[in-house]
């Protein structure tokens, strides 16, 4: 027998449950508590839940995020994963605006091969292979490596090439990972396999994960006129510490750093990346940032040429 509960503690359990679900509650949980549903239906007459994907509800209260719809794909479908690009937006993998901001959107998730679904908003995949994944809230997402094998299938090429190497600079995941997935699922199962090949096998030299794009920096370089640098310099800072940095002119301490996708780092990441700067300018070194918008290409690069160039001249170069 079910036990009576007030108005009051529903919605006191309602909140905690969506506390731990970026403010989403699904119809089962609900149900669990004691609210039927008439119960649900009062409070989304008056404006207390607000429903997202089938069986999926979120509290008005909380606000909507690209993260938050992810999830309440991977909640409205019982065995779903999250993958593609919202098991990206789960991750922080840089891609387009248009594509994580926009509500029109489809979410992706991964069901069995022998499954049909239908819901508005979400694009369920069926699979004849199981792909690696972990738990995250109370839904799964693939993992780092497996999502990077699924991107092809939903973005272009350069956008996958930028989300894999934001996971080899985050440490989200290594060129063994990817490489394991690869060998791991039939060839069938993955999108422009030979382009995935491509990337991991330029980037398991051994030079860094940023090897190709400061490769075209190099050349960059060198075609405005710019040289005297080292690449991947050590620095010292003082108190033993010494930091690396992509390109470095030692004698006159000026430093050029190559952060693509650097707005779309976690906070540990940044606050890293500043305590780099800032040990370097405590250190007397002058330091010039190439970020995403600057990378794009020879003409995008012109900003930063013009930096170091103002820079140069200063120290007689």
């Amino acid at each position: 027998m079910r036990t009576f509960r007030s108005t009051f503690e529903i919605d006191a359990l309602l909140r905690c449950v969506a506390r731990r679900q970026l403010g989403l509650v699904t119809v089962a949980q609900a149900n669990r508590i004691g609210a039927d549903k008439h119960a649900l239906a009062r409070r989304r007459d008056a404006g207390a839940l607000v429903p997202v994907f089938t069986n999926v509800m979120r509290l008005a209260s909380v606000a909507t995020t690209p993260p938050q719809r992810a999830l309440a794909a991977g909640l409205a479908i019982d065995g779903a994963t999250i993958a593609g690009t919202s098991a990206a937006i789960v991750h922080q993998l840089p891609l387009p605006a248009r594509l994580v901001a926009n509500p029109a959107t489809e979410a992706v998730v991964t069901v069995g091969a022998q499954r049909i679904v239908r819901v508005d908003g979400i694009r369920a995949v069926r699979q004849t292979v199981e792909w690696p994944k972990h738990r995250w809230m109370s839904a799964y997402v693939t993992t780092p490596a497996a999502t990077i094998v699924l991107l092809p299938r939903f973005v272009d090429d350069d956008i996958v090439e930028r989300c894999l190497d934001h996971c080899l600079a985050h440490r989200l995941t290594t060129i063994e990972a990817i490489a394991d997935v690869l060998q791991r699922v039939p060839a069938s199962a993955v999108r422009r396999r030979k382009l995935l090949l491509t990337l991991i096998n330029d980037r398991s030299s051994g030079v860094g994960h940023r090897s190709k794009l400061e490769q075209s920096v190099a050349r960059w370089l060198q075609a405005c006129g710019i040289s005297g640098w080292q690449r991947n310099l050590k620095v010292d800072v003082g108190g033993g510490v010494r930091v690396e940095v992509d390109f470095g002119w030692p004698q006159d301490k000026i430093a050029l750093e190559v952060s693509p996708f650097f707005t779309h780092g976690s906070r540990a990441t940044q606050e890293r990346d500043a305590e780099r700067r800032r040990l370097l300018v405590s250190a007397g070194w002058r330091v010039v940032e190439a970020t995403d918008a600057d990378l794009q290409s020879a003409r995008s690069f012109a900003r930063v040429v013009a930096a170091l160039t103002a820079l140069l001249g200063e120290a007689g170069v």
